[in-house]
């Protein structure tokens, strides 16, 4: 006589999942609870993973040891390293050509910045920044890795986070501008940023005056510098340039001098820190989940005494009891951990340019192969987590009065 459509035929490899399946409360509690110690562990060792990425970035593209910029502007200047508001500052080329004149410097270039209005390209204010190509050892080589040609005249090379147009444009100061490439994402302010060369740059104060928002005085068009950006000579360090420079002038003593390499400093501090609250916080989350998974599974031989026992007077073994066990919590684990990775991507990667501007540190998706690695450690990761919960049962079948034990549920 065959089973019934009604009738499930168990199996002893079947057996962990239809325990789980008809106690469902219990299941979906437990999975719950691996689930967010999944979320946690992903989602803040993404988090780690981006901003350490990010930082590696803003180091590659930094380049100067120095940056001499107009008096009361070095926040401005440092703002641009990392994630700050686009600005408009500047002193004349000729106090830039006396500055780069100072002992100690190996190479010296100038950028000017400015800052546009809000546009079509942008979700926020862009930050232009003309250049030298050929002075530049900041930008120009970032530049040469991605567009191997010379940039023109009226022409423009924007960040990651720009909107370009189908047609190959920008559109600002309600003009359009050809764009010749695009770079690719850094992470920093620079995926917000226009690049043009300086022969452009009154071009574009020219066009920020047509639309009543002239970006500086039409004097200053030809002559406006941003900043002195300085190498310097091996040897020499920073203060000591920046020292140099005052001596040039009684009037450079005012000037603002930024060190990239203590925004950076200062950059990893803050990031160190805001780590090592996320490792705390996620020690602590899974020490609390781990004792709540092993309080539950501790208490479930009391509750399941009746199952043993029929299972031992059917022929099964003390190992098989110990297998079924290990089998259940590792499927709880596993299911907690792919349902905890899958919730935890849906925030992390849609909104990540959200999380670099809010954290206002610099930002930097992972690429995919460090992805799918750290997916694959919290799964596995959660799978352990759970079969470790189920210790405590396994330990109590294993004594010699388990037997016993096992007979109180007859």
């Amino acid at each position: 006589m065959s089973d019934s459509p009604a009738r499930r035929r168990i199996t002893p490899a079947s057996l962990p999942i239809e325990n789980l399946r008809r106690r469902p409360f219990r299941t979906t509690a437990l999975t719950v609870v691996v689930t967010i110690l999944s979320v946690a562990f992903f989602g803040g060792s993404m988090l780690t993973l981006n901003l350490k990425e990010g930082l590696a970035s803003m180091e590659r593209r930094l380049g100067a040891d120095l940056m001499v910029v107009p008096q009361a502007t070095s926040s401005k200047a440092e703002a641009l390293l990392t994630n700050g508001n686009p600005s408009t500052f500047y002193f004349t080329r000729d106090v830039a050509g006396q500055v780069s004149k100072a002992d100690g410097i190996a190479e010296a270039t100038s950028q000017t910045y400015i800052a546009s209005l809000a546009a079509a390209c942008c979700d926020e204010k862009l930050q232009i920044i003309g250049f030298n190509p050929s002075t530049d050892f900041v930008i120009e080589p970032w530049v040469a890795s991605q567009y191997d040609k010379t940039l023109q005249r009226g022409e423009m090379i924007v960040g990651a986070s720009v909107n370009v147009s189908v047609d190959g444009t920008v559109e600002l100061y309600g003009r359009t501008w050809p764009v010749v490439a695009q770079l690719a994402n850094t992470g920093t302010s620079l995926d917000n940023s226009a690049f043009i060369s300086n022969d452009t740059v009154p071009q574009m104060v020219e066009a920020s005056a047509r639309v009543s928002h002239r970006a500086m005085p039409k004097e200053y068009a030809d002559t406006a510098v941003s900043s002195v950006l300085i190498k310097v000579k091996e040897g020499y360090d920073a203060q000591t340039v920046a020292e140099n420079i005052k001596r040039l002038n009684p009037e450079f003593a005012s000037l603002g001098f930024v060190y990239p390499g203590g925004v950076t400093a200062s950059t990893k501090t803050s990031l160190d820190t805001l780590t090592g609250y996320l490792a705390v916080f996620i020690t602590a989350l899974w020490i609390m989940g781990l004792i709540v998974l092993l309080a539950v599974f501790g208490s479930s031989v009391n509750e399941r005494k009746k199952e043993f026992a029929s299972l031992r007077i059917m022929g099964a073994t003390r190992g098989m009891l110990v297998g079924i066990i290990i089998r259940e919590s590792a499927m709880i684990g596993l299911f907690g951990g792919v349902i905890g990775v899958l919730a935890s991507s849906l925030f992390i990667f849609p909104f990540s340019g959200y999380i670099g501007n809010r954290l206002q540190l610099p930002y930097l998706q992972v690429g995919l192969p460090a992805i799918l690695a750290m997916m694959a450690i919290t799964i596995v990761l959660a799978t352990l987590v759970g079969m470790a919960a189920s210790v405590l049962c396994v330990v109590r079948l294993g004594r010699p009065e388990a037997y016993l034990t096992l007979r109180e549920g007859e």
